[in-house]
């Protein structure tokens, strides 16, 4: 799978300004070491000088600055008013000169694939650490476990995911009810939190925000079968047995591969492919085969399948820690964040909630600097009152 890079660039962007802490040195390591390749594009990355300087430079100055000479090196616009063009301004530009020069290196040598870096794992470390791996584990028969973090559970191939194994399930359900096997338990995370766990047959979970996942205490002989109402980042362990994800929308069907599914808009099914393949099944309608990179959109009530080639990473990003926006509305941007940090979002004028804003955010850094980040490219003014986040123009 392909390496994220938004975030290694903004850890190389860190190195490059010396401001890289301990645990990222290590991790720019453990990326370098992963492959040859890695380790040929970082040399070559670090020996370009002019690179360096330009970088140490734009990093120097203001905002607007840095775009307007990036804008100049990289774009031709004309006939756009300033103030229309920061409506679409991104937070971190000097990255994408670093992404660019990485993709590049990556793609002279195309039999060469690239290895992913671990951002699950010191996702789930920094999202313990703020508190947000939690969620409630309803069994079949009714009783309801709070679930706080990967610590308290059984470990997996010495990595920090929980499992959720049968053994465990059955013997928690005959000390507290009488449940069959075949009835489904289900865990469910809140507007501020999410959860990782891993099944029996291997298979990792990440459930976001506001999500619930009904599953079964043991997957069937014919059949790997889970129910989704929410949004989840799945990596599916190779089987015999096709895995399903049901959603109210339509069924999302494959044997070995990583996907994302988002239901939190009412009446659609998103389903957005890294790798492997899958098929997609309106309730009522035919197979969809999708391919990696793709985007396929369930309508459930035309019954209609939409497929379309994507930047996979605004979708995902989320599962590695990041918040990726890409020509996103104000209002959307805030109703995530809204959610994410438990604050109510207060607009002083309509026409703001329209602003389009493009930026990557860190999604474990506190609401403060993230707030002040977007108000330096909107030109906006945001401030916590309260339980309150209030957007007025400056």
């Amino acid at each position: 799978m392909m390496e994220r890079k938004r975030n290694i660039n903004s850890i190389i962007h860190d190195q490059l300004l010396g401001q890289l802490s301990e645990e990222e040195e290590k991790r720019l390591q453990v990326w370098i070491e992963s492959s040859l390749e890695n380790k040929k594009n970082y040399e070559s990355l670090m020996q370009d000088t002019d690179l360096s300087e330009r970088y140490r430079q734009f990093a120097t100055v203001d905002e607007e600055q840095a775009w307007k000479k990036f804008q100049e090196k990289h774009f031709q616009v004309r006939g756009i008013h300033r103030r229309m063009l920061w409506r679409y301004a991104a937070i971190f530009m000097i990255p994408i000169i670093i992404g660019a020069a990485i993709w590049v290196g990556m793609w002279r040598n195309a039999d060469t694939v690239p290895v992913r870096v671990q951002d699950d794992q010191l996702a789930m470390i920094r999202s313990e650490k703020m508190g947000k791996q939690k969620a409630t584990l309803v069994l079949a028969g009714g009783q309801e476990i709070e679930l706080k973090s990967a610590s308290h559970q059984s470990l997996q191939d010495s990595t920090i995911l929980p499992i959720l194994s049968p053994e465990v399930m059955e013997e928690t359900q005959l000390e507290n009810g009488d449940v069959t096997a075949t009835d489904n338990n289900k865990l469910v995370t809140y507007d501020d939190s999410e959860f990782w766990l891993t099944f029996e047959d291997g298979t990792k979970v990440h459930l976001n925000y506001n999500t619930t996942l009904k599953y079964p205490s043991h997957f069937s002989a014919a059949s790997r079968t889970v129910y989704l109402d929410g949004e989840a980042y799945f990596q599916i362990a190779k089987d015999d047995r096709p895995f399903r994800v049901i959603t109210a929308n339509g069924i999302v069907k494959q044997y070995g591969t990583s996907f994302n599914v988002n239901t939190h808009v009412a009446g659609v099914t998103k389903v957005v492919l890294v790798e492997g393949a899958i098929s997609v099944f309106p309730n009522q309608g035919d197979e969809h085969k999708i391919h990696p990179g793709e985007l396929a959109v369930l309508n459930g009530a035309t019954q209609d399948v939409q497929i379309c080639k994507v930047d996979i990473e605004p979708y995902i990003a989320w599962n590695s820690g990041r918040f990726v926006f890409d020509n996103c509305s104000l209002e959307t941007l805030m109703e995530v964040i809204s959610r994410w940090y438990d604050k109510k979002i207060m607009f002083e004028d309509e026409d703001i909630k329209t602003i389009r804003f493009t930026g990557d955010l860190d999604r474990y850094g506190s609401i403060i600097p993230i707030l002040k980040a977007i108000q330096r490219v909107t030109h906006l003014e945001m401030d916590v009152e309260g339980e309150a986040i209030i957007i007025r123009r400056e």
